[in-house]
């Protein structure tokens, strides 16, 4: 298993957002978790993240309980193992789409060159190859929704958490980009967290989903 959520509790503001959440997900595992707004589900993704600790219970990573574990080491495992998708995309505005895509690479070590031309095939499989020399004030909301996508894919993560990935996509597109990690999740023996506002669309290659409602989370049965 490479994310396990054990009766993770977080309190915002004082008041309690996630009671007792339960979910694991495992290698080659594409998790959609839906729910309205205003919901958690964004407090969810950030704990999958380990961009927060919960108030109680843990948070179990590649085997190891990292609920309490210090600053420093979340954020290792982050740069190392997990592509972070955040629904307002925080490309930085500075950088082109190639820059903020290669990164991740960067930051682990990887020369320059090389970033750029693993960047540049992943930005070509999302459809946006041609727009890596522009900056995010110069494309649309859907692309820039893109290239955080080919952000978080890039550095080959064992852990994809994507909150609203497909928010600023039309249909079509977001059929794509969901191909295409669902196919990274399987290749690479990955495991992928969504969650979405969408409560009716179907997400095919989706392993498992859930609706999350009154803190908790309810397994989603198709009929």
């Amino acid at each position: 298993m490479i994310l396990s959520l054990e009766g993770v509790r977080v309190s915002v503001g004082g008041e309690e957002v996630l009671r007792g959440v339960n979910l694991s997900v495992g290698e080659g595992e594409v998790v959609v978790v839906r729910g309205r707004s205003g919901v958690g589900k964004t407090t969810l993704a950030r704990v999958a993240a380990l961009l927060i600790t919960p108030s109680s219970g843990r948070v179990v990573f590649m085997g190891e309980d990292v609920s309490s574990a210090p600053d420093r080491v979340r954020s290792g495992l982050r740069l190392r193992f997990i592509g972070y998708v955040d629904q307002s995309y925080t490309l930085i505005p500075s950088m082109t789409l190639l820059d903020n895509v290669a990164l991740p690479l960067r930051l682990a070590g990887i020369p320059p060159p090389d970033a750029g031309e693993e960047a540049l095939a992943v930005l070509d499989a999302l459809g946006i190859g041609d727009l890596a020399q522009r900056y995010p004030h110069e494309v649309s909301g859907g692309q820039r929704q893109r290239a955080a996508i080919a952000r978080a894919l890039v550095k080959r993560p064992r852990l994809i958490v994507a909150d609203e990935p497909f928010s600023s996509l039309d249909d079509d597109t977001a059929a794509q980009v969901m191909g295409i990690i669902g196919d990274y999740a399987r290749s690479a023996s990955a495991a992928v967290l969504i969650t979405t506002t969408d409560l009716a669309t179907d997400y095919p290659g989706s392993t498992r989903e859930y609706v999350l409602r009154g803190g908790a989370l309810k397994q989603r049965v198709h009929s």
